[in-house]
Parts: C-alpha cells; structure tokens; sequence
C-alpha cells in the first residue's frame, strides 16, 4: 500500500503519547499496520517544557517505528472542550444551522470569535425536540497544539475530541448497546465518563485519575511524583478492603489503601453522574460498565467498581473488530491495547462513517485546505497567462507568412506585367 493510503491517529496524554498508522481493510474495515506510544515522564507541578517535550517524543515516536504516513488525526482532551447537550424546539431544516449558531453565542462562555466551535445532531426526542452537541475551545489552544504537532514534520487533517473519538471506537467494536452502557476511561489527569443508549451519548470529565492517585501515594510516602508513579506501577492495586487478608509487604498494603480512597472519591463523582443523567438527561440506569485507559489495568479495579455499581464490569477491548496487520506484534500491542481506544476512535474518521464526526481544525488549517482547493485555478490562471503571449507570437508568425506570401504573389505579377508591357 502506498504511503497516501494510511492515516496516523494521534492521542495526545497528560502522561503519554500514542499512535497508530491505519488502512482500510478488504472489507472497508479498519487496519492497524503500525503503532508506538511513548511516556512523557512530566511531573503536573512542572510542565514549564511541556510542549517541546511533546514535539520530541512525537518525532521519536514516529522514527523509532518508521511510520509511512505524514497525515494525522488527533485528538483534544475533553477536559480542554466546552461540552454542552442541548435540545432545541422543533425547526424547518432551513433554520436548524442558524439556531444553532444563536445557542452556541448564548451558551459558550467565549466570544465565538475566540473560539473553534463545531456541533453534531444526534437525533429528535419522542417529542420532536432537537438534540444537539455543542463542543467549543479557546483558539489559541488549538493552534498552540496543532503547532507542536506539526512541528514534528506531521500535516494535520481532523482535529476530534477524545471522548468522542473513544465513543465512535466503543460503537464500532461492541455495536448499538442494549440498554445503557457506561464507559469509564481512567487516563492520567481525567476520568472521561461517558454513557451510550441506542444514538444518545452524555460525556463528563471527572478530575480524579492516574495522577490523583500518584500524588496521594507521593503525599503518604513523602517522595517525589516521578517515585510516587513508579511504586504505583511496581506494587499498586485496589485494596478489597472487609476481611480480605491484607499482602505481607506492610508498603504495599499502604500503597493499596491510599490507592483505594482514590476510588471511592471516583465512584462517588461516578454516582453523582449517573443521578445527573437521570433525571436531567431523561436517561437509563447504566446496565453494564467498560473500563479504559491507562489506570483501568490496577489490578482489581474491575472488582472494586462491580462490587460499588453492582453491574458487570470488563475491560474495554477496542481491537476487536480491528484487522491487525501481520507485521504487529502482538504480545506488545496486547500490554498497551487498554489506552488505545481514543486512538483507533481517531483512526475510524478517515476509514469509514462515524456516528460522532466534530472536526476543531484552526483557521490556519482551513486556509491552508481552501489554498489547496483553489491551487488547480492558481495553476489553470498561470498556463493561461503563459499561453497569452505564445498565442501573440503564433498570430504574428502566422500574420507574417501570409503577409510574405501576398508579397511574393504581388511581385511575380508585377513582373509578369512588365513583361507584358515590354
């Protein structure tokens, strides 16, 4: 396959960088043929470097795997998005664009020109209403993200949001959900909660996640953050908490109980949500839950949640109904599968339909596409203007001839005449 047929998918952590390179498969599916992710290593209390720091660790992403494509879709935290569902009263088709664009000036808490904003109907309500998504961010943050991007020799085509990346990937792998499914995406820095019934999505971030947990174990232990995240990964998992017999090793015990009072001021937001999207979203009790993300692998969290929610809980898997190209190795896509669901989200919009499809791009990018829209009529103006005077010197080459040809033919008669007089 040539290099123009693949898409990079680009997912942008607080802790961590991942890519994936995808094609279309046979069957216009979705093809995995390349993946990396990297670790940022920054401690939230000093990200003075973050950005050249993001631009490195792209660029070495991208030359350790040899990745073909240049062209690339990333994805905005959601915590960074100005997030609104609204519903409007019924419209002619006509006004739908302009009374939406008086709700985003009402509801968006920037002047619009400050902003990129874009919007997605979902569907009508029993009653007719409209239900519309509403996701708007401050401009600079876009083009000062989009910069760093490109600064590692990428073009950027499509700008998303990760929780909607993460909801058109958890669609495509599990299909319409019966019931209400909650999707709990533990990252880094954010919880992105989501719920999914039949074409409804509700999103909301929840600040407690992987880094909350490293600071408490940071606080208890009185070590740095960087220490902190490594005895999280080397001795953490969710205590059981009851009878259940506490490990020998009295710092991993330790370690396990802070790490379990992180999750119960989780849950508690987690059942705050649920409540909200209830009553003010007229939406079902979840009936099953999906785990995400980096911190979603902690051993026992599943549990800990199943036992809390009283619902099934598994692990998101979202390479299930993703061909895995035979140059992957699979053992090491398998150890980092969990946090790849915003990526292969990503992945999707340029394979194939999505049922969420926002694009942030900045006004740079746009420029830059109506420019190349309008480069054939560059290029048909600049012929045009070359052929002019080629056109010119035909017709004075040709008027010459003929002239030259009159000339001849008056001579030889003049001639012939005077010959005749003679």
């Amino acid at each position: 396959m040539l290099a123009s047929d693949r898409i990079l998918a680009l997912d942008i952590g607080a802790s961590s960088v991942k890519i994936g390179e995808f094609q279309a498969s046979k069957t216009h599916g979705l093809r995995l043929t390349n993946f990396n992710y990297a670790e940022l290593g920054i401690d939230p209390e000093h990200e003075e470097n973050r950005k050249s720091l993001i631009v490195s660790t792209i660029r070495n992403a991208v030359r350790e795997k040899n990745f073909k494509a240049s062209r690339v879709v990333f994805s905005v935290s959601g915590q960074s998005v100005f997030t609104r569902f609204e519903k409007l009263p019924p419209v002619d088709e006509s006004k739908v664009v302009q009374i939406i664009q008086y709700e985003a000036q009402q509801n968006v808490p920037f002047p619009l020109d400050e902003v990129i904003w874009d919007y997605q109907i979902l569907g009508h309500t029993e009653s007719g209403e409209l239900e519309v998504l509403l996701l708007a961010v401050k401009s600079d943050i876009i083009e000062d993200l989009n910069q760093g991007v490109e600064s590692a020799g990428l073009r950027t085509e499509v700008i998303d949001v990760a929780p909607m990346a993460l909801s058109n990937c958890v669609r495509y792998n599990e299909g319409e959900p019966e019931g209400c499914t909650m999707v709990v995406d533990i990252g880094a820095r954010t919880t992105n909660l989501l719920f999914l019934e039949k074409n409804r999505i509700y999103s909301r971030p929840i600040p407690i996640a992987g880094n909350a947990i490293t600071q408490a174990i940071a606080s208890e232990f009185n070590v740095s953050f960087l220490d902190a995240e490594a005895m999280k990964k080397a001795k953490g998992f969710v205590a059981l908490g009851g009878a259940y017999e506490e490990p020998e090793d009295e710092q991993q015990a330790r370690i396990s109980k802070v790490i379990r009072n992180v999750m119960t001021r989780l849950h508690a937001e987690i059942g705050r949500s649920i409540n909200f999207y209830k009553s003010q979203q007229n939406g079902s009790a979840p009936n099953r839950m999906l785990l995400s993300g980096g911190s979603a692998v902690i051993p026992y969290t599943d549990r800990f949640f199943q036992e809390k929610l009283a619902v099934p809980v598994q692990l998101f898997s979202p390479f299930r109904n993703v061909e895995i190209g035979p140059e992957i190795n699979r053992e090491d896509l398998a150890k980092c599968a969990h946090f790849f669901g915003e990526v292969v989200g990503l992945g999707l919009r340029r394979i194939t339909h999505c049922p969420l499809e926002v694009n942030l791009v900045p006004k740079s990018i746009k420029s830059r596409k109506q420019l190349a829209q309008k480069r054939p009529y560059f290029f048909g103006a600049a012929a045009a203007l070359l052929l002019i005077p080629l056109c010119l010197l035909m017709y004075t080459t040709k008027t010459t001839e003929l002239k030259k040809r009159d000339l001849t033919n008056v001579t030889n008669e003049v001639a012939r005449l005077r010959g005749l007089d003679a």
